[in-house]
């Protein structure tokens, strides 16, 4: 597990490391320039020139120190001080002096110069206010330099918590950061101007983070070891029931894809209810699938009850329509269901009409909605709710009683408690129909294996995206289908 700080939260451990554990801010500067050389070393495969450009914060110590390393290790490097701040921080100053004795100049423009590398060390975690001046022009220019471009800790006008550029932001191919994971690098347009982070440790021990609480984190391969678990004796029913209540007249896709990756995830059985112009596709694509299917209204509810007496577990909604009869279906689940149910897709749409249904329910639920279906159900527009994310997805799942997974580029999870689940892994070849299929299915054979509904739902989103890594990685982004990722759920499963 590893957790992710806002702003806040990193300034406030890294306070509590120097002033009340002890360990000298110097120190932490020193390993922090070590691991940021030894970085910027590999990435300049053709040991060409370095521009390291810089500010009077402690951002810019990091880069002065990471640049006297440098040099002293024989590299050709150039340092900007931009010095368009009122005062410079001790530490900023420290290092300069040291500079100063050994004779090292800093240039007061970018010099004309070709380079491999250009390091940004000019704004670091705690900037707030937009970028503007000598700063921005500056860091305009670094960003048309032909050169591979590494961010200290964050790209400069990346704000820490939110993702936002203010006013400006340098781009980069790649951010060493420090201690933890930012918040901003995983949301609006921090994804992109980050570029690849590169988290190295300097030293912030355990008890200060855990002294902080940071509400936000993310799984890493440790965790797989949270995977239902399985033993030798044992049977198809050892693993669970999974329901799978999907797709519509001539709509198989949805429920096919739910199905084989609840089998794919590890459950005993699965048995397809969906309407009877889909039995011969499904009993064809997916024939270890059961089928039970009906066509009109009375048919649909012999369906309901059935699956609330034989399944363990209940997914409800992918392709399913919205109409009186799936309407009746959805509501039969709610008030009768005993068994936990997974709700999506069309379900979600349903329920957006007929919200106070979920304040009747007695059954445990998981929701997964999408940004949209999130603003249907809650009736807010979707910039607000990404703005607001975390505290909108923790007050609507505590007030609802349920297990929310609010899908977007990082999806997250939580069911209203203090501390909030978030997805790092994924990726854009993941954007393609049928995945948040694939995501039901998933974490209905996660519930049929046995794990509790708040782990089988972050468990579940955390495969899911793995899975979608492994496929990007065989197939490319591009070409990508829902059923490339669980063609690779198998492979992250086995470890």
């Amino acid at each position: 597990m590893q957790y992710i700080v806002t702003k806040k939260e990193m300034q406030a451990i890294d306070q509590d490391t120097v002033n009340r554990i002890g360990i000298p801010a110097t120190v932490l500067m020193e390993r922090a320039a070590l691991l940021l050389a030894e970085q910027i070393i590999r990435l300049n495969a053709a040991n060409g020139r370095i521009l390291i450009v810089v500010e009077g914060g402690n951002n810019g110590g990091d880069g002065l120190a990471a640049a006297r390393i440098l040099l002293e290790s024989g590299y050709q490097v150039d340092i900007t001080y931009i010095g368009g701040i009122a005062s410079a921080s001790e530490q900023f100053q420290l290092q300069r002096n040291i500079l100063k004795q050994m004779g090292i100049k800093l240039y007061k423009t970018i010099p004309n110069k070709d380079y491999s590398i250009v390091v940004d060390g000019i704004f670091g975690v705690g900037l707030s206010r937009e970028i503007d001046g000598v700063q921005k022009k500056i860091i305009e220019n670094l960003n048309h330099l032909k050169a591979i471009k590494i961010a200290i800790d964050i790209p400069s006008g990346i704000d820490a918590t939110t993702g936002v550029i203010l006013g400006v932001a340098f781009r980069a191919d790649y951010t060493v950061t420090f201690g933890l994971k930012k918040l901003g690098m995983f949301f609006s347009d921090g994804i992109d101007y980050c570029g690849k982070v590169i988290c190295r440790n300097i030293g912030f021990p355990e008890v200060s983070i855990r002294q902080v609480k940071p509400q936000i984190y993310a799984y890493d391969p440790s965790d797989m070891d949270k995977l239902p678990v399985r033993c030798d004796n044992s049977n198809k029913g050892t693993y669970g029931k999974v329901a799978v209540i999907a797709g519509s007249k001539n709509m198989s896709g949805a429920a096919f894809l739910c199905g084989k990756a609840a089998y794919s995830t590890g459950a005993g059985l699965v048995k397809i209810y969906t309407h009877e112009s889909n039995r011969m596709i499904l009993q064809s694509q997916l024939p270890e699938a059961v089928l039970m299917t009906y066509v009109e209204y009375e048919g649909a509810l012999s369906c309901i009850e059935d699956a609330m007496k034989w399944a363990t577990v209940i997914v409800v909604g992918p392709g399913l329509g919205v109409d009186t009869t799936s309407e009746r279906m959805l509501y039969e689940l709610l008030m009768n269901a005993e068994v936990p149910l997974v709700v999506d897709a069309d379900a979600l749409n349903i329920l957006s009409e007929n919200i106070e249904l979920l304040e009747m329910t007695s059954a445990s639920v998981i929701m997964t909605p999408h940004m949209k279906e999130m603003s249907r159900l809650i009736e807010k527009e979707v910039p607000e709710i990404m703005e607001k994310r975390f505290s909108i997805a923790r007050q609507f799942a505590k007030k609802m009683g349920v297990t929310l997974v609010l899908k977007d580029a990082k999806s997250i999870v939580t069911n209203g408690g203090e501390q909030t689940y978030m997805n790092l892994c994924g990726n854009n070849g993941m954007s393609t129909g049928g995945s948040g299929d694939v995501l039901s299915g998933i974490i209905a054979g996660m519930l049929a294996g046995g794990l509790p509904l708040a782990e089988a739902a972050k468990m579940g989103t955390y495969v899911h995206c793995q899975a979608g890594d492994r496929a990007a990685e065989r197939k490319g982004k591009y070409a990508m289908l829902a059923s490339d990722i669980i063609s690779s759920i198998g492979e992250v499963m086995k470890g």
